[in-house]
C-alpha cells in the first residue's frame, strides 16, 4: 500500500469507513504518515464523525461500518504476524478511530439497559439472582435454536455457522484475555476454563480443533470461503463478537467481561443441546457434533463455577461491582438477541416464501 493510495482513500468521502480502516491497518508506515500531518488526521476523524452521525441516526449501513471497523481494529490484538498484519496494533490513529466508534456504540448499549431496582447486594443472593435473570431472559432459549434443532435445512445450518465464526469460536483467547490481572480463586476458575478449552492437554480434544470438524462437514473450511463469509458477516454478528472483545481487551472492563462471558456460559448448554439435535437430524457425524456435545456438560459446570468462584468474590469485595457485571451480561444478552432475531426472521421468512 502506497502513501498515494492512502491519500486517494482519504480524499474519497463516499468510501465506507471500514474500507478505509482495513487499508490503514495494513499500511506499514502508518505512524510516520500521520505523525506530522494534522490535515490527514483531521480527514480521517471527519470520516469517523460522519459514520458516527449516521450510526446515531439508526442507519443500518452505518451499523455495519461501525462494527466492521471495530472488528478489524480488534483483530490487531488477536493474531500473530503469520496470520494477519498486526504491526499497527495500538497505532495512535487507529486507537482514536476505535475510541470514537466505541463511544457511540457504548452510548447505544447504555441507552437500552433496563432499570433494575431489585438487585441484591449479598454476594450469594446476587449469584442466584444473576443466574435466574440470564436463564429466564427471552434470548436464553430463543426460537432460532428451536428452529435449528427441528426445521433448519443444511444450507441454513451452514449459514448460521458461518455467522457463528465471527461470534465466539475463539473462546480460549477470550478467557486468556479475561484472566489477565486477576488472582486467587478467580484466576483459578478462569484457568480451569481455559484448560478445558485446550482439551486438558490433548491436541485432538482442543475445542478449536473439534470445531473445525464441524466446519469441514458444513463445507466451510476452504480459506477463500471463510474469508468471504467473514467479510460478509452481518452487523449483528459482528456486534455480538465485538461485545465480547470490547469487554475482555480492556482491563477497565474486566467486571463487564465476567458478566458477558458468564452469560454466554450459562446460556450455552440449552442452545448447544438444540444444535446437537439439529446436527443429528441433518445427518452430521458425531465427530462434527462433538464440540457442542461436550459443551452441554462443560458449560453447565463452568457457568456455575464462573458465578461461584469469579463473580461472588468480586461482589464480596465491592458490592458496586455487580452493576458492571450486569452491564456486561446485557452486552451479551442484547447483542445476542439482535443476532438471533435477524437469523430467525431470515430463515422463517424463507420458509414463508417457499410455502406461499
Amino acid at each position: 500500500m502506497s502513501a498515494t493510495k492512502i491519500e486517494q482513500l482519504l480524499s474519497n468521502e463516499t468510501i465506507a469507513l471500514h474500507e478505509l480502516v482495513k487499508e490503514l491497518i495494513v499500511f506499514e508506515d502508518l505512524y510516520s504518515f500521520f505523525r506530522n500531518n494534522s490535515a490527514r488526521r483531521d480527514a480521517v476523524l471527519a470520516h469517523v464523525q460522519r459514520t458516527v452521525d449516521a450510526y446515531n441516526a439508526g442507519d443500518a449501513d452505518a451499523r455495519y461500518t461501525l462494527h466492521r471497523s471495530l472488528s478489524y481494529i480488534y483483530e490487531t490484538s488477536l493474531y500473530i504476524p503469520d496470520k494477519k498484519p498486526v504491526y499497527n496494533q495500538n497505532d495512535p490513529i487507529l486507537v482514536e478511530i476505535q475510541r470514537e466508534l466505541e463511544a457511540a456504540w457504548e452510548a447505544f448499549e447504555e441507552a437500552r439497559m433496563p432499570e433494575l431496582n431489585d438487585v441484591p447486594e449479598d454476594p450469594k443472593e446476587f449469584e442466584r439472582w444473576l443466574r435466574h435473570f440470564v436463564l429466564n431472559h427471552y434470548v436464553a432459549d430463543h426460537p432460532l435454536y428451536e428452529y435449528l434443532e427441528n426445521d433448519a435445512t443444511f444450507e441454513e445450518m451452514r449459514e448460521f455457522m458461518s455467522e457463528e465464526i465471527t461470534v465466539d469460536t475463539r473462546f480460549d483467547d477470550l478467557v486468556a484475555f479475561a484472566q489477565v490481572g486477576t488472582d486467587g480463586t478467580i484466576k483459578m476458575e478462569l484457568a480451569e476454563n481455559y484448560w478445558d478449552e485446550m482439551g486438558n492437554g490433548k491436541m485432538e480434544e482442543v475445542h478449536t480443533v473439534m470445531f473445525n470438524h464441524l466446519l469441514e462437514e458444513l463445507n466451510l473450511t476452504n480459506q477463500d470461503t471463510l474469508l468471504n463469509l467473514m467479510e460478509g458477516a452481518s452487523w449483528e454478528a459482528l456486534a455480538c463478537g465485538n461485545a465480547l472483545l470490547n469487554n475482555v481487551l480492556y482491563r477497565k472492563n474486566v467486571y463487564k467481561a465476567l458478566g458477558s462471558l458468564g452469560a454466554l456460559e450459562m446460556m450455552s448448554p440449552k442452545r448447544f443441546d438444540r444444535l446437537v439435535g439439529g446436527y443429528k437430524r441433518l445427518g452430521l457425524s458425531e465427530q462434527a457434533a462433538m464440540y457442542h456435545s461436550l459443551h452441554v456438560a462443560i458449560d453447565t459446570r463452568h457457568g456455575n463455577g464462573w458465578l461461584r468462584n469469579a463473580v461472588v468474590p468480586f461482589v464480596a469485595a465491592d458490592k458496586d461491582i455487580r452493576w458492571e457485571i450486569i452491564k456486561g451480561a446485557f452486552y451479551r444478552l442484547h447483542t445476542s438477541l439482535d443476532y438471533a432475531d435477524r437469523l430467525y426472521k431470515r430463515f422463517t421468512e424463507n420458509k414463508e416464501l417457499v410455502n406461499a
